[in-house]
């Protein structure tokens, strides 16, 4: 008898049972922190990647290294919810590879960020 993936042993009511290989369940892959991934093609020779907790860390310091107002506009901050990281050189334009590096990155508002778009500012 042949068992599907996630059906029962009706013998032993067990998942892994018999031989069968266990289920994984929520075996998804957390990447936390920064990784650096070596990229001799780039002029640093590597890219940083960021978890999302290690992007707001960032975020957070940009903030008040930018004396709390947008980088685009220059109107300061006023609800923290309307903050995001915007890339200087922009993901959607292969921007440095996916780079998560924090000069790189910059605070602004969403729709600032919505506005510019996949555009470099120079």
């Amino acid at each position: 008898m042949k068992l599907r993936r996630n059906q029962y042993w009706p013998i032993h009511r067990s998942l892994s049972c018999c031989g069968r290989e266990s289920v994984q369940r929520g075996a998804r892959v957390r990447k936390l922190g920064v990784q650096r991934i070596e990229d001799p093609h780039h002029p640093r020779g590597y890219r940083e990647l960021r978890s999302k907790a290690e992007m707001r860390k960032l975020l957070n310091r940009k903030i008040v290294e930018q004396n709390r107002q947008c980088a685009i506009c220059e109107v300061a901050f006023t609800n923290y919810n309307d903050i995001v990281p915007d890339h200087i050189d922009p993901r959607g334009m292969g921007g440095s590879r996916r780079d998560d590096h924090p000069e790189n990155i910059r605070a602004v508002h969403f729709w600032c960020n919505g506005e510019k778009g996949s555009t470099r500012e120079y």
